[in-house]
C-alpha cells in the first residue's frame, strides 16, 4: 500500500516540485548557507563583477532569484545606479 502511495505522489509531482525538492536537505536556509561557504564560487562572483565595474557602473540591476543578496550587494558595490533584487 505505501508502494502505491509513493508512486502516486511521484506522478502528481512536477518539474518545479523536483526542483525544489532536491534542495529540500538543505533545510529553510541550508543552501544559502552553503553557497556563501563555497568561498571560491563567492570570490568568482565578486573578482568577475568588481574586474568589470564598467559594466555596471550607473546602470541599474535586476538580481533574479537573490538568494541571500550578494551578487546584488557585489553590483552595488561596483558601482550599480540602482540594484532591485
Amino acid at each position: 500500500m505505501e508502494e502505491q502511495t509513493a508512486r502516486a505522489v511521484d506522478a502528481e509531482m512536477t518539474s518545479k516540485d523536483y526542483y525544489f525538492d532536491s534542495y529540500a536537505h538543505f533545510g529553510v536556509y541550508g543552501i544559502h548557507e552553503e553557497m556563501l561557504k563555497d568561498e571560491v564560487r563567492t570570490l568568482s562572483y565578486r573578482s568577475s563583477i568588481y574586474q568589470n565595474r564598467h559594466l555596471f557602473k550607473d546602470k541599474i540591476v535586476l538580481d533574479v532569484g537573490c538568494g541571500t543578496g550578494i551578487l546584488s550587494m557585489f553590483a552595488a558595490k561596483a558601482g550599480a545606479k540602482h540594484v532591485y533584487g
